[in-house]
């Protein structure tokens, strides 16, 4: 049993952000005055650099949620056996429901698109902040291809200069393409479109496993064929 797997997240409040890393409290840039904050390009400066690090927030499963969970089941021969995505505010349930269907599955390995530096890390740091006890263990051992298979890595042989998005591994390799991107997700989850997003992110999926099968010289299916018994699946 092998499985694709994708997450889709976003970024905390930014209050909640400066309570985690210590900020709250403080006016942005610092603790000077909120009438001379910006008087200083000492001032704008610190809330550049603040700026950024709120930025960089977004990837770092620390502070960011997870909002979505997509996974493909395939047999080890790569035939499609079904596939479900989560969705929805209630993370810790989310991750519960995830785990829950991993425990059921046992799979020997999970296809990924940066999946070693991004989603598994992600999934572990969240089950941890919510004390949701993992089914089974992962290992994250780089620079090998089981029990994870890295699409990213592997195409670029573990040298970080070579990495590239999905898309344009999708458009090199000839197979279909993503349909958005995380910004995207933002804002649709803003507009409460749970559901576009659970449907998106096993659209990833999908491109995530045509490029392992063109990765591996191994024939394809078409998206509706592989995801003919998704479910999509709210969790409150």
């Amino acid at each position: 049993m092998r499985v694709v797997l994708d997450i889709e997240t976003v970024q905390p409040p930014r209050e909640e952000w400066a309570r985690l890393v210590g900020l709250a409290g403080l006016p942005a840039g610092g603790g000077e005055p909120a009438d001379d904050l910006f008087a200083s390009a000492e001032a704008g400066e610190r809330k550049r650099q603040e700026d950024e690090q709120y930025e960089r927030a977004s990837f770092d499963g620390t502070f960011s949620r997870i909002v979505c969970i997509g996974l493909i089941q395939l047999s080890d021969t790569l035939d499609p056996l079904g596939a479900v995505s989560w969705y929805g505010a209630n993370e810790q349930e989310l991750l519960r429901q995830f785990w829950a269907k991993l425990g059921q599955l046992r799979p020997s390995s999970f296809i990924t698109h940066n999946g070693l530096g991004f989603d598994l890390p992600f999934i572990k740091k969240r089950s941890v902040i919510h004390q949701v006890k993992p089914s089974l263990e992962i290992n994250l051992a780089k620079f090998r291809t089981e029990p994870v298979y890295d699409t990213m890595a592997v195409w670029s042989n573990w040298d970080n200069r070579g990495w590239v998005k999905l898309d344009v591994l999708a458009r090199a390799l000839n197979v279909e393409s993503k349909s958005g991107s995380g910004k995207q997700v933002a804002e649709m989850w803003a507009k409460g479109q749970g559901r576009e997003i659970a449907d998106y992110c096993l659209q990833d999926t999908y491109v995530t496993y045509a490029c392992y099968c063109r990765m591996n010289y191994r024939p394809l299916l078409p998206r509706d064929q592989v995801l003919a018994s998704k479910e999509l699946i709210e969790v409150r």
